[in-house]
C-alpha cells in the first residue's frame, strides 16, 4: 500500500491531468457527472472551477491527490448539512493507479483531515450497485452500509439507485 501520497489545494496547472482523468469513460463512469459538454478539456475546467469555488466557500473541500509530485486523483466533501454536521464523499483516480491501494491509503491519511477542517460528525458515500470496487474500498476503510435508495436519481435517461455508506467521526 503507498505511502508517499501528498494531498494539496488544486492549481490552474492541473487542468491537463484533470481532462485526462474526465475524458477517462472507466474514470466517469459512476463519478455522477452532470455537464452538457463532450469536451474532456471544458468538462475538466468546469470541474477545476468547481473545486475550487466550493472550497473556497467553506462547506467542502476538494484536494488533488499526488504521488511523487504528479497529480493521479481527487478527494472531496461537499453538500455539507448543517443540521446533521455531514457531508458528501467524493473521488476519482486516474486507472493507472487503481488495484494498488492507493485510494484506500487516500482515504485513510485524507479522512480525519475533512472530519477536522469542517468539524463533521459522519461522511456519506452515494455508490451505485454496479460499482462494488467502490463499495468494497468503502467498506474496508471503515463505511457502513446503512441501506439502497431505489431508483433515487438520473443518469443520463435512465434511474439509478445508490447504495449509502456512512462513517462516523468517532469510527475513525
Amino acid at each position: 500500500m503507498p505511502t508517499s501520497l501528498q494531498f494539496r489545494d488544486f492549481q490552474a496547472s492541473d487542468l491537463p491531468s484533470i481532462a485526462i482523468a474526465m475524458g477517462d469513460a472507466q474514470v466517469t463512469q459512476f463519478y455522477g457527472l452532470e455537464t452538457p459538454h463532450t469536451d474532456a478539456q471544458t468538462i475538466a475546467s468546469e470541474q477545476l472551477d468547481w473545486y475550487t469555488v466550493q472550497t473556497s466557500e467553506g462547506d467542502a473541500w476538494w484536494q488533488a491527490i499526488c504521488m511523487e509530485g504528479k497529480l493521479i486523483g481527487a478527494i472531496g466533501v461537499y453538500d455539507r448539512d448543517e443540521d446533521g454536521d455531514s457531508a458528501e464523499l467524493g473521488y476519482w483516480l486516474l486507472p493507472s493507479h487503481w488495484g494498488q491501494g492507493v485510494m484506500r491509503c487516500a482515504l485513510r491519511q485524507w479522512l480525519p483531515r475533512a472530519f477536522e477542517r469542517l468539524a463533521l460528525h459522519s461522511v456519506v458515500a452515494y455508490v451505485e450497485p454496479d460499482n462494488q470496487a467502490s463499495i468494497k474500498l468503502l467498506t474496508h476503510t471503515g463505511f457502513t452500509q446503512e441501506g439502497l435508495l431505489r431508483e433515487c436519481t438520473r443518469r443520463g435517461t435512465r434511474y439509478v439507485s445508490l447504495h449509502r455508506l456512512s462513517l462516523l467521526v468517532h469510527e475513525l
